[in-house]
């Protein structure tokens, strides 16, 4: 588990966070010549929603801090409700990670 702490998450420059209808979603460019049916079914984008609690990650995941300091800053902010903090936040990010929203440095 400590080594996860000290990975350091990037976001996808091409990935844009982007409130539509009160949601917050995550706006995934479509460019795949596989993607056509998708297209015309959802537009120029995939979206992923997140929460209150992903979006604040989303936001702190610009390459400079690492996942204990992450999660740090979740704790101070939300309190008891991110618990368990860590498990929850590594798989949250290693799911970014999986769908190539995120690097780790």
């Amino acid at each position: 588990m400590r080594d996860y702490l000290r990975l350091i998450p990037k976001r996808n420059e091409k990935i844009e966070l982007r409130e539509i209808d009160g949601k917050q979603y995550l706006l995934i460019p479509m460019k795949s010549p596989l993607d056509i049916l998708a297209k015309k079914i959802h537009g120029k984008y995939r979206r992923i929603e997140l929460d209150e609690y992903g979006v604040f990650v989303w936001n702190l995941c610009d390459g400079t801090k690492d996942v204990e300091h992450i999660g740090k800053k979740l704790k101070e902010k939300f309190g008891d409700s991110v618990e368990p903090l860590y498990e929850r936040l590594i798989t949250f990010l290693f799911e970014l990670h999986k769908r190539n929203l995120i690097v780790f440095w």
